[in-house]
């Protein structure tokens, strides 16, 4: 009985670790990999006992687990980088080098002080130390390797290449190099400098060069440049017209490139407003990605990125009051075959909410659509046309129907749309409670959202909701629960002991510090109500009634 009860106080990790003893080196590196996806909930003391002496075990594979748990562990790890140095210079195995230096990167520029030894394997024989070694010098912003992390952009092997592209990139260093790479004949080199490229100061110079690989034929150097663009955003007006010449392009895949870089530039690029209205009207798609997809290599891409049609929906919505004017167009789409159209459609006048509200009847008729991510944006497109002051009862009991869908998103897009229906929603806050225990996170997260929404009728279901920062399905429920007691002011505040015992819990980081916002708006409200009933001593006795 008395073993028994020990091993019922036994931790999760106190069970993984008993592997860490087994004379086979399988079950030591499986233990490894365990503690290695408990991640951000190990101690340092745990990662003491655990991890770190596996770092000198014989075998290794054990060594390599060892390096790579310690790669998942965040912050906590930075205290062993010297270790994780040691081992990168003195193994010869190279797995351990490679799991070595994958550690050092995790770390950041925290681990800085070690990139000597990284950056002697940048002139190694073997090619793919050479791209982690790259990689890690990146991750830690070693400027100080960056010159022969350059050099490394002549090689011929692409993977070299890549790697150092994304490792300047992070360092934003050498932007002419890398810029000089656009015009490379490799696909992959090029995509490679365009995606480099978007996060480094002073890119703008570039986007004449960038602009022209919208019409490229390789689909994923055409969606770095559109990325790049749309990063830009206004910066890259001078580029409106060029780009608009791409909207005509025989294939689909360069039209929605192009519709989606003039989305991201946003109102700058009305005057491509006539030719998106007709890409609206192509019905064509980029199949370029899909064996790639079907092969589980990558994933599929958006279908703005894909259709022109929904690359042109989105641009639309994003110009603002001139986009605005399109919304007739746009309601052509919600009667297009194709769903993903259908949804580019809804999402797009959800966005322009003010003009769509005469189409309202549109958008509830696809509140009913058998296909659920059109019948979840149709929800997102009531909601949305209600909050501009549209709201009536007959959409609040169509989109309230959708509350018992069979598909958790339709559900959590049903609670969000009611709850931007003011009035309307109060008679549906007890439907709204008793989805906290929904089986779906998003719709959990959503109902508790929708409570706060209802002020003081919401304020009522308090206790309920402070429930919820512990039963929670995910740390997003969690937070959710936090950022809602928040808005309900002293209600709210009334739970202050027990969101305060979530920064001593076992709890995600995010969930402890949404606690730790919360307590801060328990205190300013807890002021401000003083403030508020208590009259300062300098000034005049409040007179009897």
């Amino acid at each position: 009985m008395a073993t028994l009860a020990i091993h019922n106080h036994e931790t999760p990790l106190d069970l993984v670790a008993r592997n860490l003893k087994s004379d086979r080196a399988s079950q030591r590196c499986g233990a490894l990999r365990d503690i290695g996806r408990m991640g951000h909930r190990i101690s340092r003391r745990d990662m003491d006992q655990t991890v770190v002496p596996m770092l000198g075990d014989s075998d290794s594979a054990v060594q390599e687990h060892a390096l790579l748990a310690l790669s998942q562990m965040g912050e906590k790890s930075q205290a062993f980088a010297q270790m994780v140095a040691a081992k990168l210079e003195q193994s010869r195995a190279k797995q351990v080098k490679r799991a070595a230096m994958l550690a050092l990167g995790s770390m950041g520029p925290a681990a800085v002080t070690h990139a000597g030894s990284v950056q002697a394997l940048l002139r190694e024989r073997d090619l793919d130390l050479v791209v982690d070694a790259c990689t890690a010098l990146g991750k830690m912003q070693a400027t100080q390797a960056a010159d022969e992390v350059a050099a490394t952009l002549t090689s011929p092997d692409t993977d070299v290449v890549f790697a150092a592209c994304m490792s300047l990139s992070e360092m934003d260093s050498h932007q002419q190099e890398i810029g000089n790479l656009l015009k490379h004949s490799n696909a992959r080199i090029k995509s490679a400098a365009v995606n480099a490229l978007k996060g480094m100061s002073g890119s703008e110079r570039y986007s004449s060069d960038v602009v022209s690989l919208l019409g490229d034929k390789d689909s994923y150097v055409r969606l770095g440049a559109a990325d790049f663009t749309c990063r830009l955003g206004a910066k890259a007006a001078d580029m409106v017209v060029p780009i608009g010449k791409f909207l005509s392009d025989s294939d689909p895949g360069v039209v929605a490139a192009a519709a989606a870089a003039l989305g991201g530039i946003g109102e700058a690029a009305a005057s491509q407003i006539p030719a998106l209205e007709q890409a609206l009207r192509n019905p064509g798609e980029d199949s370029s990605t899909l064996p790639l997809t079907v092969a589980g290599i990558s994933p599929k891409l958006a279908s703005l990125l894909r259709k022109p049609a929904c690359a042109a929906a989105n641009a639309l919505s994003n110009m603002g009051t001139a986009g605005a004017t399109s919304a007739p167009r746009l309601v052509e789409c919600l009667n297009s075959k194709d769903w993903e159209v259908r949804v580019a459609g809804l999402h797009a006048l959800s966005k322009m909410a003010s003009a769509s509200a005469r189409y309202e009847y549109h958008v509830v008729d696809l509140l009913r659509d058998e296909i659920p991510p059109v019948a979840a944006a149709a929800c997102l497109a009531a909601g949305e046309i209600a909050a501009t002051g549209a709201a009536n009862s007959s959409t609040a009991r169509a989109v309230a129907e959708l509350l018992e869908h069979p598909h958790p998103t339709v559900r959590a897009r049903a609670v969000q749309s009611l709850s931007k229906m003011g009035d309307e929603a109060h008679a549906h806050i007890e439907t709204f409670v008793s989805l906290f225990g929904d089986r779906a996170w998003n719709v959990q997260a959503e109902a508790i959202r929708a409570v706060a929404k209802c002020g003081e009728l919401g304020q009522m279901f308090a206790p309920d909701v402070c429930r919820m920062t512990y039963q929670g399905l995910t740390p997003e429920v969690q937070v959710a629960a936090c950022e809602a007691l928040a808005r309900m002011g002293t209600r709210g505040a009334s739970f202050r002991e027990e969101v305060q015992q979530l920064e001593n819990e076992q709890v995600e980081q995010v969930v402890k510090d949404a606690a730790r916002k919360a307590l801060g708006f328990f205190e300013r409200a807890a002021s401000s109500a003083l403030t508020d009933k208590v009259p300062a001593l300098t000034e005049e006795p409040l007179e009897e009634e």
